[in-house]
């Protein structure tokens, strides 16, 4: 079943605005904003030991960047003060889906002691990619010039750790015959249980820009060459959300106005 984005990223607010809602009094001191929760869509890069984009003898992990988006619901945050509304360490949950696209039609391949890729002269493939899908939790360092949302400036830097829970390969094109196919793989592909990423993310208001590079690498070290993904994108922010009721329904319809410009 296929959900239309305004739907899906609606679905994510209500969720967050319910979790927020927990364990606050009326007279609860107003929370302050943090810079996770929201949808970060963007593309990826797979980067050697020194970060160059070249592989001189694994060509294979030169990946496509057109096939190798990305889309990350972060569902959760919550924002620890150090000074103010000025200066806090934020942490969260995720769920972060993404995608490497492979060229010149290699196909992933591996066993136990190795992770591959082969190239398939016998057939082209419309779509080729890896999919790993994570929970991840964040801990950042968040500036922002203002408590809430509206008006306000905002940096983080600091470091996000996910947990790998699904994989697969994708292989969609069209036989000889003219017959489509679309072969999915599911499998662990001696990819990191574990990933460790660096991030800075900055903005103002609800729309921001992010970038993730990765400190561990994508497979075990011991299967294969390292590589480590670097990540680039566009984030939309969820509002953040006071102990006022009525701050609430404002929070809704400012985010409900931001997805229709989207």
């Amino acid at each position: 079943m296929k959900f239309p984005f305004k739907t899906s990223i609606s679905i994510l607010f209500s969720f967050s605005l319910a979790y927020s809602s927990l364990g606050q009094s009326d007279d609860a001191k107003p929370r302050y904003e943090a810079h996770w929760a929201g949808v970060d869509i963007g593309v990826s890069m797979l980067t050697n030991e020194d970060m160059g984009m070249e592989f001189a003898n694994n060509m294979y992990w030169e990946n496509d960047i057109a096939q190798s988006f990305f889309i990350h619901f972060n569902m959760l945050e919550y924002k620890i003060p150090i000074f103010k509304q000025y200066l806090g360490l934020t942490t969260g949950l995720g769920w972060h889906m993404n995608n490497y696209g492979f060229k010149d039609d290699y196909v992933l391949s591996y066993n136990d002691s190795v992770v591959t890729a082969n190239q398939d002269l016998n057939q082209e493939y419309d779509r080729n990619y890896l999919s790993v899908h994570y929970l991840s939790v964040p801990l950042l360092l968040d500036f922002a010039t203002e408590r809430l949302t509206k008006k306000s400036f905002y940096l983080c830097a600091g470091v996000v750790g996910s947990l790998r829970i699904g994989s697969r390969t994708t292989l969609r094109g069209k036989y000889e015959n003219g017959d489509k196919f679309n072969n999915v793989r599911r499998a662990k592909f001696n990819l990191n249980p574990i990933a460790l990423d660096a991030t800075v993310r900055m903005g103002y208001q609800s729309w921001g820009l992010f970038a993730t590079y990765s400190i561990t690498s994508l497979y075990k070290n011991d299967k294969t060459v390292g590589v480590y993904p670097l990540r680039f994108g566009a984030t939309l922010n969820i509002p953040s959300i006071g102990k006022d009721k009525s701050d609430e329904g404002r929070s809704f319809e400012e985010f409900e106005e931001t997805i229709d410009s989207l």
